[in-house]
């Protein structure tokens, strides 16, 4: 049995391990300073909260869902079945459509689509007012589509800001860093608030099939924060874009262009992988964490409290990324990062204990919340400016086939854990490999040729070939 008391002890070693991260990273507090500072004239600073303000609502939104969105379907009444073919569908049309969208975010503007982020996940979330599965099916799809946005055009609309205004990599990572501080912050409200809003009234029918209160409120709240968040883009953003506006016309396959480059250079395929193999795992480890502490004939552990411990730990890792980014090198922290994560997971391999589990399960998080900034920074100096967000979305499609597999096989916790330590382990190789060809660096483009240059160039070659042929 989990003893409370060692769970708390974790928990509370964790709030006090990031007390003194935060303590003796000095540059770390300096530049909380300046964020919290409204009078700060620091231009990075001004930056950072212009994203912050925004990527936070976002963020908010996607975390007040995620706890409640089983609770609500089976509160109307669906069988573990038909949740698990609502889920797939919302993974599987991130992967089948959020790939194209990111294509378009490139071409239109990565504010734009931001944008369109808030306007999809608005839909899903009135859609988890009707008890009808067609309409919670529909929900599904635009909230997997928004997901990909989510995971894609903030990042990059961030990437091309530092880069646009002068900023260097260091300072990149550092805003990654307290991006990732503040989602862990974020989570922890949301699934207070969340429960608080769901608490307030029964899940009571009104009209037909649309019901509200209940597991519904927390979505109404996440209605609020999306409309605030696209207020703030609106407002506060300014746009950039990945591809010329020849590729806008059309003249370019941005899509197959992007993906040619992710297998025709070895930088950006192996990132790729890292990305992809380290995210699934992530998602493959929230399928399958409450059974693997749940001991049978036992009371449920506090599941609230231990995801509170999970973000906790969360933060302590974005902490101990700024410190080891004073140390070494990001790609080195990735790598052992990746080896740490995936003796985390085998550890639920080698022992029974629920105890020990728990204590890797924490130790994971940690890992989590020192890959997310490590990642950021890596992807923003690898992948290139002009398909950045196309790029960023085929990572994921391969993330999504792999949590479809997972959830339609009905893996057991073993084989899943088994999995996801293989995965980990592989991810820690092509690490090491982008550390032996050099680290991360920009992936340099063939120069673009016009449709009028390609005619001209091809023309000259047939009058070269036409004069050899001359007697």
């Amino acid at each position: 049995m989990l003893a409370k008391s060692f769970l708390y002890g974790c928990i509370g070693a964790g709030i006090l391990a990031t007390a003194l991260a935060i303590f003796i990273d000095k540059s770390a507090a300096l530049m909380i300073k300046g964020l919290v500072s409204t009078t700060s004239s620091d231009s990075l600073s001004r930056l950072q909260r212009t994203y912050l303000a925004a990527y936070l609502c976002a963020m908010m939104a996607d975390w007040l869902q995620g706890p409640f969105v089983y609770a609500l379907y089976a509160s109307y009444g669906f069988t573990r079945e038909e949740n698990a073919t609502l889920f797939v569908a919302g993974f599987g049309s991130s992967a089948v459509f959020g790939t194209f969208v990111g294509s378009l975010a490139d071409k239109y503007g990565r504010r734009n689509f931001a944008g369109l982020y808030c306007l999809l996940y608005l839909l899903s979330c009135l859609t988890k007012h009707f008890k009808a599965y067609w309409m919670l099916m529909i929900g599904r799809i635009t909230g997997g589509i928004a997901t990909s946005l989510l995971f894609s055009v903030f990042d990059s609309w961030l990437v091309s800001e530092h880069t646009a205004r002068g900023f260097h990599g260091d300072q990149l990572s550092a805003s990654f860093s307290i991006a990732f501080f503040g989602n862990s912050l974020v989570a922890i409200l949301a699934g207070e608030l969340g429960q608080y809003t769901a608490d307030i009234l029964p899940l009571t029918q009104l009209s037909g099939s649309f019901h509200y209160g209940g597991y519904t409120a927390p979505f109404v709240t996440a209605n609020m924060f999306l409309v605030f968040c696209f207020s703030l883009l609106t407002s506060t953003w300014s746009e950039n874009y990945g591809q010329s506006s020849k590729d806008v016309d059309g003249k370019n396959d941005g899509l197959l262009e992007a993906a040619q480059l992710v297998v025709a250079q070895p930088l950006v395929g192996l990132c790729g992988l890292v990305c992809c193999l380290f995210e699934s795992s992530m998602f493959i480890f929230v399928f399958n964490w409450t059974p693997v502490l749940t001991e049978e004939g036992e009371p449920d552990p506090p599941f609230g409290h231990i995801f509170a411990g999970f973000m906790i730990f969360c933060m302590l890792g974005s902490r101990c990324f700024s410190l080891a980014g004073h140390q070494m090198s990001n790609e080195r922290v990735g790598l052992y990062t990746l080896f740490a994560a995936a003796a985390c997971h085998a550890t639920v391999l080698l022992t029974e204990s629920v105890s020990l589990r728990l204590l890797a399960f924490f130790v994971f998080e940690m890992c989590v919340g020192l890959y997310f900034p490590m990642m950021g920074t890596m992807k923003g100096q690898i992948v290139p400016e002009s398909k950045r967000a196309t790029i960023y979305n085929l990572y994921r499609l391969p993330l999504n086939i792999i949590v479809v597999l997972t959830l339609m096989l009905k893996l057991g916790v073993g084989m899943s854990f088994f999995i996801t330590s293989v995965m980990l382990a592989v991810a820690a190789l092509a690490q090491a490999r982008i550390i032996k060809m050099g680290g991360a660096r920009p992936t340099t483009l063939p120069a673009p040729i016009d449709e009028e240059e390609q005619t001209e160039l091809t023309a000259g070659k047939i009058g070269k070939v036409t004069d050899e042929e001359d007697p």
